[in-house]
C-alpha cells in the first residue's frame, strides 16, 4: 500500500495513489477561473517521453498517516495519477495543460508534478542494459514527489520556465553484481546548479528542450576484480582512474 512519511513526502515507490484512499473524492473539478499550468516537453529522436505524473494535496479531506510507533495523525489528503502528454501537430513537441486549483469536493490543489524521458528501446544502446529514466520535479507547493529520483534539490523559480539541458549517455558496467545500466547525464544533480527540481511561484508555462548528444557515451566501469578505482571513459577517447563520483559535466559540455 503506498504511504507518505511523517513529513508527509511521498515516498519513492509511489506511482499511483489514488486506490489507497478510495472513499474519499479524488474527482477534479477546476473552476471555470481556475489557474493552470501548460507543461511541454520537445521530444529528440529516439526518446520515450513517458506520461506527466501529478500530485494533488487537500486541506479539506484529510488522511492518517502512521508514525513509527504505530500512533495515528492526521495529513493533508493526495490524489495522484498520471497522464500522456497530447502531441501537437506537425511538431516534436508533447504538451499538458493541467489546473493548478483542482476544486472537486475536497479543494484539490497541484502539489507537484514529475517529468521524465528515458532511451527508446528501440536504441542498440538499451539491448541488454538496465535503463533508468530522466526526471524534473516541479513543485507548487510544500515536496510532494520524494528525493529518490535523482533530481537534485529544488531550488526557487519564479514565472515561466524554459529549461534547456545536454544529456549524454551514461554507462555503468557493475562486476560486482554483474549488471550494466543505461541513464542520460546531464551534470551532477547534488550541486545546485545542475538540479532538476524547482520550487515555483507564478509558473503559467514550462518548456523543457532536452539536447541530446547520443553518439557523446561515457562508460564508467567498476574494477573486475574489486577492489580498485573506476574506469571512467569520455567520448573523446581520454581515460580516468576514479573514485565513484559523476564525470566532469564541463568536460563533456567542452566535446559536444
Amino acid at each position: 500500500m503506498n504511504s507518505l512519511n511523517k513529513k508527509g513526502l511521498l515516498l519513492p515507490t509511489v506511482f499511483l495513489l489514488s486506490a489507497c484512499y478510495g472513499k474519499t473524492d479524488q474527482t477534479l473539478s477546476p473552476p471555470e477561473n481556475a489557474r493552470r499550468v501548460t507543461i511541454a516537453v520537445r521530444v529528440p529522436e529516439g526518446i520515450t517521453l513517458l506520461p506527466l505524473q501529478m500530485l494533488y494535496r487537500s486541506e479539506r479531506c484529510k488522511t492518517k498517516s502512521y508514525n513509527s510507533s504505530n500512533e495515528a495523525y492526521e495529513i493533508r489528503g493526495y490524489n495522484g495519477f498520471m497522464q500522456a502528454f497530447s502531441p501537437i501537430a506537425n511538431s516534436d513537441i508533447r504538451q499538458q495543460r493541467i489546473a493548478i486549483d483542482g476544486g472537486g469536493k475536497c479543494q484539490w490543489q497541484l502539489n507537484s508534478i514529475k517529468v521524465s524521458f528515458k532511451i527508446a528501446d528501440g536504441n542498440p544502446l538499451v539491448k541488454g542494459k538496465e535503463v533508468f529514466a530522466t526526471n524534473y520535479i516541479f513543485d507548487f507547493d510544500d515536496y510532494g514527489f520524494s528525493d529518490g529520483y535523482g533530481t537534485g534539490k529544488a531550488k526557487e523559480s519564479r514565472g515561466d520556465l524554459h529549461i534547456k539541458t545536454d544529456f549524454f549517455p551514461r554507462i555503468f558496467i557493475n562486476h560486482m553484481f554483474e549488471k550494466t545500466s543505461l541513464r542520460f547525464f546531464g551534470g551532477d544533480t547534488d550541486y545546485e546548479k545542475w538540479s532538476r527540481r524547482y520550487k515555483l511561484q507564478d509558473t503559467e508555462k514550462i518548456l523543457i528542450e532536452p539536447i541530446i548528444h547520443m553518439n557523446k557515451i561515457i562508460i564508467l566501469e567498476s574494477p573486475n576484480p574489486p577492489p580498485g578505482m573506476i574506469t571512467l571513459t569520455y567520448p573523446d577517447g581520454s581515460v580516468e582512474k576514479t573514485q565513484p563520483m559523476e564525470p566532469d559535466y564541463e568536460k563533456l559540455l567542452s566535446m559536444k
